[in-house]
Formats: structure tokens, C-alpha cells, sequence
């Protein structure tokens, strides 16, 4: 049955992918790397799509683009959402796969909490971003790690460098794969193990980083990027903080829920911690500060108890169960989310929507062309240049350290909260249009300033236009919900036409 339990997981995921079905805000940045990659041959090495200062384009994710613009302008929605389904399912799957390192003999019995674990990072990363090939690399060098130490198949390490050149090209997330393998060398040094086949394949994983189109200049991004302050982005803040448990609180629960079955499996079987697999223990460990030390990092612990802590939990609630009702007991959560698939289909749709966008305002501007320099909130930026480039520059989006000086966030920060002199930092590289979020100082200024008008008011969203380029002729947005999403790839960006004039 576990053909059953395989064909389950999929449609759980991909299920629970379209109920999810937002687009990630910088998810429109990657296509415009994409589509100039693909209509010039080269990467863009300059950003040309602001009115900031910048600085020369490194992209740690260049790979990722690729594969996102060719999924869209190809498959369209339903690529795009087939493919997160496919890269998560495989994900969960070598997870399973360790499992089974493990425990040979036993059935699989994962979905009661596989459902569980599952659910955590459809919450977190609902989107289809480039973090996703992060997973799903992680976890296959986590099944390859474990095989090899487990099974004493170190043949099986050179899948280690052969993969690290793509992941390095698909996204920084490369550098948890490094911290994997070190912590396979101290946990093997600290279990009396041979551990020199780790050090190997670390040494050829960093010899293959070169191997990108930057070169040295990679490697220095990747360190200045694990060491750069993100004080202002909302999923990297600690897990307990304020903002964590806002809007994480599930993961809370989560966590709440795996001390409670760590605690009753130490109580029932009063295991002894002198024995425990070191490796094992550094992994969870380390993965669970770096669960609580950042939003953005709490799957790397999800994974990890799915891979080591299965079968310890398992065992606190096992029960045999004859053959014929274990088998339907699989049957009955088959057709159970096979229901919730198709429901989920036809309630849903196969379709990407625009999610928390300001869609009225930038739409307002592209159909009455108005040109001019817009600040809006970085995390905005992207979608705003890929619908109104070359008509208007941004201020600044999520590429931010990739692109942007630093301190260009904390202008951002002050001209929000309308700090002293956000005044003169609006003037200062000569802004022209500006969409706020209402919820910030910036907006309530700006109601009552002499140099900028209010045009739109929606919920959430406020546009401002200086008053020299109010027209009278100005026509209202569409306000309807099926055209926004029906053309939310819609762009004038497009080098073909350009080469051909």
C-alpha cells in the first residue's frame, strides 16, 4: 500500500497548494530575470529598473528564474502550481525515505502525522518561490547523508557536488547544505565514527561553488548575505518574537506539540541520552535554534523531525492492526483527500491570484501612463516594475541586497514612519509618485501635504500624485477581481521588440 500512501501525500500537497494559491511579491522580479535571460542570452548585471542608487546585480537566483518564466510563459497557472506540488512532494518523499532507512521492517503508517508535519510549510511558504529548491535539495542530501552513514554507501556522496552546482544557481539557500555536511563531520568525530568521507565531499562541494556566473564575486555575496541585518523583513524575525507570533502562531503550536511527544517519549521509555546518535541530536538541535532564531528558517527543523523523530513518536501510539484493516484504513484516506483535491479544484480553481497587492493603484497608473519615479514598499517594488516599467522607475524591491546599499532600507524605514526629515528623503532622488501601506505614520502626512494629492483610496493601499501631474482626463481602475488576476502577467517589458526596432 505504500503506492497508496505516495499518491495520498501528492494530492494532499497539491491540493493544499491551490488552496494557497497567492503569488510570492518577488516572484516578479524572477520573471523579468527570466524573460531577459531568455529574449537576450545574458544576465542582467545591472538593475535597470530604478531610480536608486544600485550597485553591480549578483543573483543568487538567477536558476530559479529560469525555471519560473519558462513554467508561466509556457504552462501558465497550472504549470506553476503543478510544479510546487511536484518539488514539495519530492521534498516530504526523501523524507519518508529516511524513515525507511531506519525502520526496514516496519509498514508505513506516516499520514495521521504526516498530515501534521505537512501542513507547517504549506503555511509558511505557500507561494512558489525560490526557496522551494532549497527543500527540496536539503532534503535530498539529508536522505544521501543518512544512506551513505547508515548504509555505508559513501559512493553515493558525489551526488553532494554534483547537486551543489545547481543549488548554488537556484539559490543561497546553498549554504545550509554546507552546515549539513559539517555537522555529519562533528556528529560522526563525536559518535567515534569514521567521518574523513564528509570532510572529502565538503572540500569538492566548495570547489564547485566557483562554478557560477559570477565567480569569486558569489562567494563574497553569500557572506555578505548570511551576515546581513534584516531587522525590517517580517520572516526574518525570531520565531517569538512579536511579529513571529503573530503571524506564525501555528508554528508555535507546532513546536508546543513536539515537546509534548518528546516529553512523553523520554517518560515512557526513559531513554538512555549517553547512547543517543550524536549526529541525530546535533541536527535537531541546531535546526531548532535556527527554527527560533528566524521565521524564515523553521522548515529546515520541520524536515528534520519528520526525518529523526517519526518512529521515536510512532512508537508512542503504535497499535498492529490486522492486514485487511490496515489496508483500509489507507483506502479511506485516499478517497478522503482525493474528495478534498477535487473539491479544492472546483472551489478554487486552477489559477494564481493576486494576494495583498497594490493592484488598483498600480493599475491606475499604467492605464493613464502616468511617468514618473514611485516609491512604494519594497516588498511591492517588484510587482510595481514589472507592470509599469519604463513608464515609471521604483524606488527599491525585495532584491534589495542584491542590488541596493544598505542604507537604503532604513530611508525607506523613516519615509514610512514619517520620521524627521522623510521629507527630504522623498525629495532627494526626486520621487514623483508614492503608494503607501495606510497603516503607516507616512500616510496621514501625506493627506495634509502641499506638494502630493490623494487619487486613490483602497483599503489598504493609498496613491499619491504630485499635483503637477494630475490630469483631468484620468480614467478609474477596473476594481474588478477576475481582470487583476486575469492579467497580473501582463508587462510591456519585452527585449525582442526592442531588438527588432
Amino acid at each position: 500500500m505504500i503506492f497508496v500512501f505516495y499518491i495520498t501525500l501528492f494530492l494532499f500537497i497539491f491540493a493544499h497548494g491551490l488552496y494557497f494559491n497567492g503569488i510570492d511579491n518577488d516572484f516578479f522580479a524572477r520573471l523579468i530575470v527570466g524573460k531577459t535571460f531568455f529574449q537576450t542570452g545574458g544576465l542582467l548585471e545591472w538593475d535597470f529598473l530604478s531610480y536608486t542608487p544600485t550597485h553591480r546585480f549578483v543573483d543568487h537566483e538567477w536558476g530559479s528564474s529560469l525555471v519560473f518564466y519558462f513554467l508561466q510563459s509556457h504552462f501558465g497557472d497550472m504549470g506553476l502550481l503543478i510544479f510546487k506540488a511536484i518539488i514539495y512532494f519530492f521534498a516530504f518523499f526523501f523524507i519518508t525515505k529516511i524513515i525507511l532507512l531506519h525502520n526496514k521492517e516496519e509498514k508505513m503508517h506516516f499520514l495521521p502525522f504526516w498530515f501534521l508535519i505537512n501542513i507547517i510549510p504549506a503555511i509558511l511558504f505557500t507561494t512558489l518561490r525560490c526557496q522551494c529548491f532549497t527543500f527540496f535539495f536539503f532534503t535530498l542530501w539529508l536522505y544521501t547523508l543518512e544512506r551513505a552513514r547508515v548504509q555505508n554507501e559513501t559512493r553515493l556522496l558525489w551526488i553532494l557536488p554534483a547537486t551543489m552546482i545547481v543549488w548554488a544557481n537556484m539559490h543561497g539557500g546553498c549554504v545550509a547544505g554546507f552546515g549539513l555536511i559539517f555537522l555529519y563531520i562533528l556528529g560522526e568525530f563525536l559518535n567515534k565514527k569514521p567521518f574523513k568521507k564528509y570532510i572529502i565531499t565538503l572540500f569538492l562541494c566548495l570547489a564547485v561553488l566557483f562554478i557560477n556566473p559570477y565567480g569569486l564575486e558569489y562567494l563574497k555575496f553569500l557572506f555578505g548575505a548570511i551576515t546581513l541585518n534584516r531587522e525590517f523583513i517580517t520572516e526574518w524575525q525570531p520565531t517569538l518574537s512579536v511579529l513571529g507570533i503573530k503571524y506564525h502562531f501555528k508554528f508555535i503550536l507546532f513546536l508546543i506539540f513536539f515537546l509534548f511527544l518528546f516529553l512523553a517519549y523520554v517518560i515512557k521509555f526513559k531513554p538512555d541520552f549517553k547512547k543517543t546518535d550524536k549526529t541525530k541530536a546535533l541536527i535537531l538541535f541546531v535546526t531548532f535554534l535556527m527554527a527560533l532564531k528566524s521565521i524564515r528558517l523553521q522548515p529546515f527543523f520541520i524536515f528534520s523531525i519528520g526525518a529523526f523523530c517519526y518512529s521515536d513518536f510512532y512508537k508512542l501510539f503504535s497499535k498492529k492492526l490486522p492486514a485487511r484493516t490496515d489496508n483500509l484504513k489507507e483506502i479511506f484516506f485516499l478517497v478522503l483527500i482525493s474528495f478534498f483535491t477535487l473539491n479544492t479544484i472546483a472551489f478554487r480553481g486552477l489559477k494564481c491570484v493576486m494576494w495583498d497587492y497594490p493592484i488598483m493603484e498600480i493599475d491606475f497608473l499604467k492605464a493613464n501612463k502616468i511617468q514618473g519615479n514611485l516609491l512604494c514598499e519594497f516588498h511591492d517594488g517588484s510587482y510595481a516594475a514589472y507592470k509599469l516599467y519604463p513608464d515609471n522607475l521604483i524606488f527599491m524591491d525585495g532584491k534589495y541586497e542584491e542590488v541596493y546599499p544598505n542604507e537604503l532600507i532604513y530611508m525607506l524605514k523613516d519615509i514610512n514612519l514619517a520620521n524627521k526629515g522623510f521629507r527630504e528623503k522623498i525629495n532627494k532622488y526626486k520621487t514623483d509618485i508614492i503608494v503607501v501601506t495606510k497603516s503607516y505614520k507616512i500616510f496621514e502626512e501625506l493627506k495634509k501635504d502641499k506638494d502630493f494629492a490623494l487619487l486613490i483610496n483602497s483599503p489598504k493601499y493609498a496613491l499619491f500624485l504630485r499635483k503637477e501631474l494630475i490630469r483631468k482626463d484620468f480614467k478609474t481602475p477596473s476594481g474588478s477581481a477576475k481582470y487583476y488576476t486575469d492579467t497580473k502577467f501582463d508587462t510591456n517589458i519585452n527585449w525582442s521588440l526592442k531588438n527588432e526596432n
